[in-house]
């Protein structure tokens, strides 16, 4: 009886072992789920008067979370728009408007007051990126010394000033507007959308090297691409007439995938987290996260103000878990392409 007690015992403890196991098991393969949460800087631009120049004009801001779940934003006491971050995280590039010309600038956020002029020629300048290498700068527009139908998508060399247009798209005697322009990972293509005849705003692929553009999608009103860290998909605001909708398209294999409708004239800019996991985009004078695995939507903090363009710093990496926000799901709203 004594052996068989035994027996027993040693059998309930190898099994409670192997139960163990299993459980272990179980929970590995669970998938986890993790709350999104911002890191590092973002910088911005934000509508607002001007004590300075004695008007209204949009002036830089830089919000950075903290590691205790916090943020803090400082302004950077320079009027500009399309802010846009180098990639060490210390020197930010904008556009600067005076009268009706503009100038590329940039600063470094430990001393903002001073500012360095990287344009040669002023000029007409839109949508400004930075190359992932932080050697080139894209934007499109035209020179003061150039008609307004120029307008084409330009990359200034940084080290040395040159700047040169990069393409030639012909206007048929009219004015074609850029809508977005942002640089693929490897710093060798420009994704960029533009208008063109029929009042259509399509996003299309320029290779650096070659010059030679390929058509990325037709038919639709596109707008504003910024291209994922990883350079696989690029993420679009698509217009219709009730509502818009953010996509993101694979570059390889065309898929269009939408994300979530936004109202119409709210003021919507995005940007693509370090790990490619979430966005970050704007509404108005509210910041917002969006993780793309959960579909869930967090608002972050509010400005006084309208936000203009948003560009976030992808390489710093901070434990942050931000404080007072709003959960939104929007699976409700999700639609399937058809």
């Amino acid at each position: 009886m004594k052996n068989k007690n035994l027996f027993l015992h040693v059998c309930n403890i190898e099994i409670g072992k192997r139960l163990c196991f299993g459980l272990i098991l179980v929970l590995l393969c669970l998938p986890l789920t993790v709350e999104a949460a911002p890191m590092g800087r973002i910088a911005y631009a934000v509508s607002g008067f001007n004590q300075k120049l004695g008007r209204l004009d949009f002036n830089l801001h830089m919000t950075t979370f903290t590691e205790d779940g916090d943020f803090k934003t400082t302004p950077l006491n320079q009027s500009g728009m399309y802010p846009a971050w180098g990639p060490k995280g210390d020197t930010l590039y904008f556009i600067q408007r005076a009268d009706t010309l503009s100038h590329i600038f940039s600063i470094n956020i430990n001393n903002p007051r001073n500012k360095t002029q990287l344009t040669p020629i002023s000029g007409t300048y839109r949508f400004l990126a930075v190359s992932p290498n932080g050697k080139k700068l894209a934007f499109n527009g035209w020179t003061k010394d150039q008609p307004q139908q120029d307008n084409q998508v330009w990359v200034l060399d940084i080290a040395t000033g040159e700047m040169e247009a990069v393409t030639a798209i012909p206007h048929f005697g009219r004015t074609f507007f850029f809508w977005g322009i942002s640089w693929s990972p490897n710093s060798k293509q420009l994704a960029f959308s533009l208008e063109r005849p029929g009042g259509l705003d399509q996003l299309y692929l320029l290779d650096l090297e070659t010059q030679e553009i390929e058509i990325l999608t037709e038919f639709n009103i596109d707008l504003y691409p910024v291209w994922s860290p990883d350079g696989q998909t690029i993420l679009f605001r698509r217009w219709s007439r009730e509502f818009d909708t953010m996509f993101t398209i694979n570059v390889e294999t065309r898929t269009v995938t939408p994300l979530f409708d936004v109202d119409k004239q709210t003021g919507y800019w995005t940007d693509w987290s370090f790990d490619g996991q979430s966005i970050i985009y704007s509404r108005w004078g509210a910041f917002f996260l969006h993780d793309l695995v959960t579909g869930k939507t967090e608002q972050l903090f509010e400005v006084d103000g309208s936000i203009f363009v948003i560009s976030w710093w992808k390489h710093e990496i901070l434990p942050v878990a931000p404080k007072q926000k709003l959960a939104t799901t929007w699976g409700d709203v999700k639609r399937t392409l058809r």
